[in-house]
C-alpha cells in the first residue's frame, strides 16, 4: 500500500504543522491523510487550511470545523470564543472575498468518514465521527467500547484523533499508550480489531509537548514526536484578545 502519513488536531498551529511536514518529507510517504481539527484554538487558521489543502490527499471534518460551519453550543466559553474569532478570521476583509469563499468551500466539502479496504478513518469515533470522545478511562466501560468496535463493520483498523492522546484500543478492551509502546505498534501483536489514536500535531495532551503524527505502512504504525517552536505559537496566541491564555500555556505543558 505504500507509506501513509496521518495527521490530526493541528488547531491552527503553523509552527507545529511546518515541522511535521518537514519530517514527513524525510520519509518515502505516498500520501498524507488529515483526520480533522485543522482549525480552532490556535492563531493561524487560514494558513493551516492552506497548508493542509496543498498536502493532504483528504481531510476529514472535525468538531472544530463543524462548530465553525454551524454552531459551537457544546463548547465551553473559552473554546466558543476561539471558534467565533476563527470564523471572523475566515471572513476577514483583509483578504479578497474569493479567498474567503475558497476557504469556506473547502470546509463545507469535508467528509466525516473515509474507508480504504479494511481501514476506517474518522476524526473522533466510528459511532459519532466528529464528536464522541474515546478516552483511556473507557476501558472501564466495555459496553461503550464493544459498541464502538461493532461500528467498524468489516474493517480491522480504525484511525482517529480528537482526544489528542496517542495510543491503541484493542478488542480485549485495553488501551496501550504510544509511549509505553515505544511509539511503534505492529498489528500482529494483538489479534482482533483496533482503534488507533494518532495524537495531535498542534496541541498534544499526553504530557509531551512535541508535535505528534503517525506513519502507517499497512502492518504497523509509528508515532513520530517532533519538537517545534511552541513559544512562538504561545506569543501569537497571547496577542489575540479572544484566545484565552491557557491555550498558550497548555502548549508548553503538553496538556
Amino acid at each position: 500500500m505504500g507509506l501513509i502519513a496521518l495527521i490530526s488536531d493541528i488547531h491552527a498551529n503553523t509552527e507545529a504543522l511546518s515541522v511535521v511536514f518537514e519530517d514527513i518529507d524525510k520519509h518515502n510517504v505516498k500520501a498524507v491523510y488529515c483526520l480533522g481539527d485543522v482549525i480552532g484554538y490556535g492563531p493561524n487558521p487560514r494558513e493551516c487550511i492552506e497548508m493542509v489543502r496543498k498536502r493532504a490527499e483528504f481531510t476529514l471534518c472535525g468538531n472544530h470545523e463543524e462548530a465553525v460551519l454551524f454552531n459551537a453550543e457544546d463548547f465551553n466559553s473559552k473554546a466558543r470564543r476561539a471558534i467565533d474569532w476563527t470564523r471572523e478570521r475566515l471572513n476577514s476583509e483583509e483578504y479578497a472575498k474569493e479567498s474567503n469563499f475558497f476557504l469556506w468551500d473547502f470546509l463545507g466539502e469535508l467528509r466525516k468518514k473515509v474507508r480504504e479496504n479494511s481501514v476506517l478513518y474518522v476524526h473522533a469515533s466510528p459511532r459519532q465521527p466528529t464528536r464522541e470522545y474515546v478516552l483511556p478511562k473507557d476501558v472501564k466501560d466495555p459496553g461503550k467500547l464493544e459498541s464502538i468496535f461493532k461500528e467498524f463493520e468489516d474493517c480491522e483498523i480504525c484511525f482517529a484523533g480528537h482526544t489528542h492522546i496517542p495510543g491503541v484500543f484493542t478488542s480485549d478492551f485495553q488501551f496501550h499508550y504510544s509511549k509505553t509502546l515505544e511509539n511503534r505498534y505492529a498489528f500482529s501483536s494483538h489479534p482482533g480489531k483496533k482503534l488507533i489514536n494518532i495524537g495531535s500535531v498542534g496541541q498534544p495532551r499526553d504530557g509531551d509537548n512535541r508535535a505528534c503524527y503517525v506513519l502507517f505502512d499497512g502492518e504497523s504504525v509509528e508515532w513520530r514526536r517532533i519538537p517545534y517552536d511552541f513559544k512562538s505559537t504561545m506569543t501569537k496566541i497571547r496577542a489575540v484578545e479572544d484566545l484565552a491564555d491557557y491555550l498558550a500555556l497548555r502548549l508548553e505543558d503538553g496538556r
